[in-house]
């Protein structure tokens, strides 16, 4: 059954120019420890940063039908499996409320935009 989608589209120079303003400190409001390891081992930092950017903002919409208030960034992680594959990691805060389900996201990337969707599925 699936309980919630979620989508969410960003322009890489918007994600650009706040590094640019702001510098890793702006990586570091978005991404997880995990994440932010990732991230400094990427050659295109400001395309893996507006995907996981995309992929968070996809997740928090469908988690809003679980959740009255905005969810933090760094409470959700988008990992990837031994494949490439990304998965979604919550912060146990967010993961007791939605124990039974499963949330499955899909990233991609173009030259100037990349974009993102989430579900949540379960029994």
């Amino acid at each position: 059954m699936i309980y919630s989608v979620g989508i969410d589209l960003i322009d890489t120079e918007r994600i650009g120019r706040a590094l640019d303003k702001w510098g890793e400190s702006f990586a570091k409001k978005i991404l997880g420890i995990e994440e932010y390891e990732m991230y400094m081992q990427k050659f295109n930092k400001v395309q893996f940063l507006s995907g996981r950017f995309a992929a968070k903002e996809a997740v928090i919409k469908t988690l809003g039908a679980f959740f009255e208030r905005r969810i933090n960034f760094k409470d959700i992680q988008v990992l990837n499996d031994l494949y490439g594959k990304p998965y979604v990691h919550l912060e146990d805060n967010l993961r007791e409320r939605v124990l039974d389900k499963e949330i499955k996201v899909s990233i991609t990337h173009e030259r100037k935009m990349a974009a993102a969707v989430a579900i949540i599925t379960g029994d």
